[in-house]
């Protein structure tokens, strides 16, 4: 299913409000633009006019036989070059996901904002524009307070990194140190990945206050037992990015084992089994002239392999022997009698 049938006519508005704001962005900016251009014009227009107007009193007195004219002066670059000269269409990027209040979500809000505004310079020209666009993608209780400080117009909306500076001590971490620590302290990798455990070990450690070595002494807490009892036979690196190095390429071999074990140990539960006793012709052997009888009497049980070789090989039940069944033994009719 297409995503943009699927979502919500919010989603869709929000959308084209978002489309509309960043048109309006554009339109002032080159509104901006042209204006200073128009300026420029009108400045080389009135430079020309005077131009030609001494140029014009220069020629009458050359005819009236006057004196000689002053020299022309020298014709000025104009300070500026139009801007649209130089101007370049800027990359599309895809706008920040919209900030409600998290703490959490407080500072990758702004990182992402930062880097839009980097990128299309011209169309978030002003302060005024990145301050507006900032506010247009808050939503929850962050948006209540960022339209109440727009309508406003406190010193927060002077610039983008007052209004951030704002917002973060609103919604953002009250102690990232401290909070980061803790966290450092509690994780742990426990039946997930090594990677995973990385990851998330990296980014707490950045909002920490921590030096490297306590940070590799919480990173060893955190591992699980079976990296713990491989790394006794290690020299530990001494910073964060070795160890973690060293754990990663530990626990991809350990994992690339246990993967080859449980496959040799299918290939085992599927093989063919050897043959076994019961499964092994046996050899009846002839009764001997004279001698004792192949079944006794009174001996009427046989074992469960001795019973199905001879039904396989039609065989007697009684006597072993082929070319008749127990109903027609003989050798049971002697017995019997």
């Amino acid at each position: 299913m297409d995503p943009a049938h699927s979502s919500s006519p919010r989603d869709r508005f929000e959308r084209v409000e978002d489309a509309l704001q960043r048109q309006e962005a554009s339109i002032a900016a080159l509104a901006t633009e042209a204006q200073h251009a128009t300026s420029s014009h009108d400045q080389t227009l009135t430079y020309l006019a005077a131009q030609l107007q001494q140029l014009t009193a220069t020629v009458q007195q050359l005819v009236a036989g006057g004196a000689a004219p002053a020299p022309l002066p020298m014709p000025s670059t104009p300070a500026s070059a139009s801007p649209l000269m130089g101007f370049t269409p800027e990359p599309r990027v895809g706008t920040p996901e919209r900030y409600a209040g998290e703490p959490e979500g407080c500072s990758p809000f702004f990182t992402n904002c930062s880097i839009l505004f980097a990128l299309q310079p011209h169309t978030f020209a002003s302060e005024a524009a990145r301050v507006a666009f900032t506010v247009n993608h808050l939503t929850g209780k962050a948006r209540l307070w960022g339209t109440a400080e727009w309508e406003q117009q406190t010193p927060a909306c002077s610039s983008f990194p007052a209004f951030s500076a704002e917002l973060r001590k609103v919604f953002g971490p009250v102690s990232m140190g401290p909070d980061a620590a803790g966290g450092l302290l509690n994780l742990s990798q426990g039946n997930g990945s090594i990677v995973d455990y990385a990851i998330e070990f990296r980014t707490r450690s950045r909002l920490s206050n921590w030096n490297s070595a306590a940070q590799c002494d919480a990173y060893l807490r955190g591992l699980a037992d079976y990296i713990k009892d491989e790394l006794v036979l290690f020299d530990l690196p001494n910073s964060l990015d070795g160890l973690i190095e060293l754990t990663s390429r530990m626990d991809r071999r350990i994992q690339t084992r246990r993967r080859e074990r449980r496959s040799a140990e299918v290939q085992h539960a599927w093989a063919p089994r050897r043959p076994s006793l019961a499964a092994t012709p046996h050899l009846t052997p002839e009764p001997q002239p004279g001698g004792d009888e192949p079944m006794q009497v009174g001996r009427t049980n046989l074992t469960l392999e001795e019973r199905e070789h001879r039904r396989r090989r039609n065989l007697c039940l009684y006597c072993g022997r082929a070319g008749h069944f127990v109903s027609h033994c003989p050798v049971k009719g002697k017995a019997q009698q």
